[in-house]
């Protein structure tokens, strides 16, 4: 994957990681989709001045999904693990712009799950540890995308998600977002693309795009595990992902795994997610060129 398709889906924001669109993919059917109005990024505080101007008055911007929790968006010491580095979207986030909370992953759950581990957040605990722990927890990988895509809470706001952009007002924009903008954006752009008909082996490399746009954070994160000499060789790929790096094998399970369980992708969206057929032909007609 080379830098061109970096600049062809970027949408040139100087402050929020990870800011690029869906526009331009072919479907196979031989449409595309349409630029500038499907946008996916990292967490908005970020965002300089100019970037959320750019998002009201060049892209429209008329509905922001966030898809984090919102004890993971205000923080507190019990949720360091989960919370990185997230703060909240500006507010407003983007003039003329509905902010809708879409949280993806029950944390108290996953909390409660981990509650021996979560006893090991006394005080302050540098940042390798957190990740560890954040390994340790299976806040990373396959299995948590899996929790994304069964788990109710993920269902029901994937499914918000579908049903806001059948509403979306025509020369809108909607820009759907986590912290990192790579594992729940991730499968949210996977669904999206699905239901609009590009094919796998473009979704994942989509997917696989966080790595380009992330490249000097994660050279820089790579050095730092192993100036730190906490962190065995083997293990340092699964560090990496725990922060900005994305693995091609992740996707390509998540897609096998929503397969196994319902036979396609778009048969997961209308049964689970409770996208009708004619939503779906709404979204290409709406989206599609």
């Amino acid at each position: 994957m080379d830098g061109n398709l970096k600049l062809s889906h970027s949408i040139g924001l100087e402050g929020v990681q990870n800011a690029r669109e869906l526009g331009g993919y072919m479907t196979a059917d031989g449409r595309q989709v349409k630029h500038g109005v499907l946008l996916r990024t990292a967490r908005l505080s970020t965002g300089s001045a100019e970037d959320l101007r750019r998002l009201s008055e060049e892209f429209h911007l008329a509905k922001i999904f966030d898809f984090r929790g919102r004890d993971e968006i205000e923080g507190s010491e019990e949720m360091a693990i989960f919370k990185g580095d997230s703060e909240p979207d500006p507010d407003p986030a983007v003039e003329g712009a509905e902010y809708l909370n879409l949280p993806i992953l029950d944390l108290d759950k996953v909390m409660e799950q981990n509650r021996e581990l979560m006893k090991q957040i006394t005080g302050r605990i540098d940042h390798i540890k957190l990740i560890e722990l954040t390994v340790k927890a299976g806040f990373i990988g396959d299995e948590l995308y899996f929790d994304f895509l069964d788990g109710d809470l993920g269902k029901a706001s994937y499914s918000r998600m579908f049903r806001e952009l059948v509403a979306l007002e025509e020369g809108k924009a909607a820009l759907f977002h986590c912290t990192q903008g790579k594992d729940r954006t991730g499968v949210a752009a996977m669904l999206i693309l699905s239901v609009l008909g590009v094919p796998e082996k473009t979704i994942v490399e989509d997917y696989m795009l966080t790595n380009i746009y992330n490249a000097d954070r994660i050279a820089m994160e790579r050095m730092m595990l192993e100036r730190s000499g906490k962190v065995p060789a083997e293990m340092m790929d699964t560090y990496l992902m725990a922060m900005d790096k994305v693995n091609e094998d992740t996707m390509t399970n998540v897609i096998a795994h929503v397969k196994e369980r319902c036979g396609t992708v778009i048969d997961y969206i209308k049964t689970e997610l409770g996208v009708t057929d004619e939503e779906v032909e709404q979204l290409k007609d709406k989206f599609l060129e």
